[in-house]
């Protein structure tokens, strides 16, 4: 959650139009908040109170302090506290260990940004009275509510539309232009009860069904006989039924969920599902109102659609089972997701109430679970140390970590309505009758249940060869697997699985899966897999540049391949070793890793292992400043790749010799270097590495005095980085270019334009102005003096393009 400064971050689905029917309510709540005042919006729900707060916010996200939305379920106090801090990326209060003595804190931080507050959800009032009294004085505030309770607020009352008005609203949803179907609309409005919600829903349904009027109402006409009345969940039902198996089952399963929201993320794991199709399922009901969007691939059900879904599943008993199988899915979420800080804030909602339903029912080791799977890290940098504690509280059994104020009577919480519950709006011996007209379809529940199994369909899949099956078939076969207890298949697949993220360039997602591979190697204590697992992931942590866990792993792997006698990976291992001491700037480290895989390596006649042992030395030894040593251990190197035939090595090695060489002054030795060196990357198609070496060599052509060479060198670098689309290495060699060219005044029209190009890129980039600046007086001198400029044929691109031909050529 963060301060919503534009209308597309409010964390909930803006009305599709104008509201209708409420503009004297709108006025009201809007005068109170002017006047910075706090306003308790009550009404029963479906009947629009958070679209008003909404259309509200739409417009607050312009002024400076922008909005402040919370979606709640039973906060604390010291939940809502912690959640401002979290708002506003203060780690004084979020990582406080006594929220509580946070709130002058938040108090000031909310009146010196004066942002609008929402608070939608259910919440205890009192909670809320002290919230809005202590930290929201004069600070203008909504909190919505289903029913009016007195307090630090005014009132504003939302109830059903007037039938006129819920009959434009339906004809808007529905795209209904003409009045000829005016009776039936009339109809069909009375028995959703005139509310917003169900007046929406049920438009939407009757058009995606491409019923009229006059068919849809006998549909509804015959719901609400069955749920014996007029209802909101007239429309629901009938919009319910009209879904598509897989469509229902995604429904239900937001239904089992704790507190009715879920990620894509989530649903597609539990479901199996590929996470695109899931995306466009949830787009699906998004539209049809019978789920809201209320982040980036967030979305929660409405109140009434969750009471309904978890009728719905109760009457088939499903719920229970549903819910086990997302409580056990938690975990291995977030051991997936481990790096993906967004993906778990998204769920740290679902995994609060998840444990708190666990815990409810004696089941205390899913908090305890959750708080360990946490990432310190994610903690920390994304403020959740107060979760992480009533985790670690509900799964020890003690009370909450923070007793703010002594037990007491609770009142009802403000979305509790004192005449209908949940069980009153879905009464189940009503909601699903006997008929086979609305018995539930096993069908549609495929995606969010395992069905009793025959002994044949107990034959599980093939995890032996996978090579050909996609990810969201490796993903299913997961689900199987696991369901079975089958803890080869499980490696098999996972194994399969994070090979195609690395193959595809998805290293964080591949990271996630194969520590899912490790922790199940070391439930087994098998050394040689842990073994194999330790060096794929800390490769993965040096590609990532996750340097300090790639550190670990690596160092823990040298240990045990050096007790198991494997010297091929302990050799790969400390190559990586090597590699995470340099990116953590450690030199002496890196050079002693490599240095321990080059004796290895030549103790075992281990030529391959040796030329690169070599040739990650020798760029360790530039590095420390030592560019003698470098030469020899580079050239030993360039030896062994020859004869080996690894020709994109060959050039590598160049590169360092080049480099090497320059630091010594001996440009023409490094012009020479550098230059095999892009004629060998062209050779082996590295357009990165050839960009590199055209870079070097034209800053070692420089340094040779070979002017000409250089501008040559520095264009062709630049059509690479233009054809990169690499903005940095574009600023960059603009920089090193137009600071060539300007040596000469002939050459300001051109420098001039590179400049003009490169400031579309990075309009900020310091060294860009200052030679703009620059070229401007040179310019206004040159042409004093009588200087003819040398004309800029075509564009910039254009310009580099040219060069680059001449490589072609």
């Amino acid at each position: 959650m963060s301060i919503a400064k534009d209308a597309k971050t409010l964390p909930v689905m803006l009305p599709a139009g104008k509201l209708v029917g409420r503009e004297a309510e709108l006025q009201s709540v809007y005068a109170q908040l002017k006047e910075g005042n706090t306003v308790l919006l009550h009404g029963p729900s479906g009947a629009g109170k958070t679209a008003l707060a909404a259309t509200l916010a739409s417009a607050y996200v312009q002024q400076p302090g922008g909005v402040l939305w919370m979606n709640v379920h039973q906060p604390s106090l010291e939940e809502l506290l912690v959640r401002v801090g979290r708002a506003y990326d203060i780690q004084e209060i979020t990582n406080s260990d006594s929220p509580l003595g946070m709130i002058g804190a938040v108090e000031n931080t909310i009146k010196s940004n004066k942002p609008l507050v929402v608070i939608d959800g259910t919440i205890n009032p009192d909670i809320a009275s002290r919230f809005i009294a202590r930290c929201v004085d004069r600070i203008p505030a909504i909190v919505i509510s289903q029913r009016a309770v007195e307090g630090a607020w005014a009132l504003v009352g939302l109830d059903k539309l007037q039938i006129e008005q819920a009959a434009a609203l339906f004809k808007r949803e529905a795209r209904i232009t003409t009045d000829e179907h005016d009776i039936d609309v009339y109809g069909i409005v009375k028995q959703v009860d005139t509310l917003p919600f169900g007046v929406v829903v049920a438009a939407r349904a009757m058009l995606a069904s491409k019923a009229t009027p006059a068919d849809f109402i006998k549909t509804t006409q015959q719901i609400a006989s069955s749920l014996g009345g007029h209802s909101p969940a007239v429309g629901l039902t009938a919009s319910f039924r009209a879904l598509n198996g897989a469509l229902q089952g995604l429904l239900l399963m937001m239904g089992a969920s704790f507190n009715g929201m879920a990620s894509a993320d989530l649903l597609s794991m539990v479901s199996g599902a590929p996470l695109h199709s899931v995306e466009q399922a949830m787009n699906l009901l998004t539209q049809l109102n019978l789920v809201e969007r209320v982040g980036d691939r967030l979305f929660r059900l409405h109140q009434i659609t969750y009471a309904f879904a978890q009728s719905t599943l109760k009457n088939a008993n499903k719920l229970d089972g549903l819910q086990q199988k997302i409580r056990n899915s938690l975990v291995p979420f977030i051991q997936q997701h481990a790096q993906n800080f967004d993906v778990l804030a998204r769920e740290m909602a679902l995994f609060m109430a998840a444990a708190q339903w666990a815990s409810d029912r004696g089941d205390r080791q899913l908090a305890a679970d959750l708080a360990s799977a946490l990432d310190k890290d994610f903690v920390r940098e994304r403020g959740y140390l107060y979760e992480q504690l009533q985790l670690r509280a509900m799964g020890s059994g003690s009370a909450t970590p923070f007793p703010a104020y002594p037990q007491e009577t609770t009142p009802p919480s403000l979305s509790e309505d004192d005449e209908s519950g949940e069980d009153n709006d879905f009464p189940e011996d009503e909601l699903l009758d006997d008929s086979d007209e609305y018995e539930v379809d096993e069908d549609a529940l495929e995606v969010v249940e395992d069905d009793e199994l025959s002994p044949e369909d107990m034959l599980m899949p093939d995890t032996t060869d996978l090579d050909h099956k996609s990810t969201s078939e490796l993903r299913s076969i997961l689900i199987q697997v696991k369901q079975a207890g089958d803890i080869t298949g499980q490696i098999n697949v996972l194994k399969a699985i994070g090979k195609q993220q690395v193959a595809d360039g998805m290293e964080n997602e591949a990271i996630a899966t194969y520590t899912e591979v490790l922790n199940i190697y070391e439930s087994l204590d098998d050394e040689e897999g842990t073994l194999e697992t330790l060096d794929m992931l800390s490769a993965l942590m040096v590609k990532t540049r996750n340097a300090q866990a790639a550190q670990m792993y690596a160092s823990r792997g040298v240990k045990l391949a050096e007790d198991l006698g494997d010297d091929v990976t302990r050799l790969q291992l400390l190559i990586t070793l090597g590699e995470a001491h340099e990116q953590l700037g450690e030199t002496d480290q890196s050079k002693a890793a490599f240095s321990r895989a080059l004796a290895t390596a030549r103790q075992t006649d281990d030529k391959q292992h040796e030329a690169i042992a070599l040739y990650k030395l020798g760029y360790a030894q530039l590095d420390d400043g030592d560019p003698e040593t470098a030469i020899e251990t580079l050239e030993q190197a360039l030896e062994l790749f020859k004869a080996q035939g690894k020709r994109a090595y060959e050039g590598k090695v160049k590169g360092g010799l080049g480099s090497a060489h320059g630091e010594l002054d001996r440009w023409a030795e490094a012009v020479s270097f550098h230059t095999s060196a892009v004629h060998l990357a062209r050779e082996v198609g590295d357009k990165e590495e050839e960009a590199v070496q055209l870079s070097s060599l034209a800053y070692a052509a420089v340094q040779a005095n070979q002017l000409g060479e250089a501008v040559l060198r520095y264009r062709q670098a630049l059509h690479l980085a233009y054809e990169a689309d690499d903005k940095e290495n574009i600023v960059s060699t603009v920089v090193d270019l137009a600071r060539l060219l300007l040596k000469s005044r002939k050459y300001l029209l051109i420098a001039e334009a590179l400049i003009d190009d490169a400031l579309t890129y990075e309009p900020n980039d310091k060294d860009l102005k200052q030679l703009k600046e620059h070229i401007e007086n040179e310019k206004e001198l040159a042409q004093q003096s009588g200087t003819k400029f040398a004309p800029m044929n075509g564009s910039a691109q254009r310009y580099a393009e040219n060069a680059y031909r001449l490589l072609e050529a």
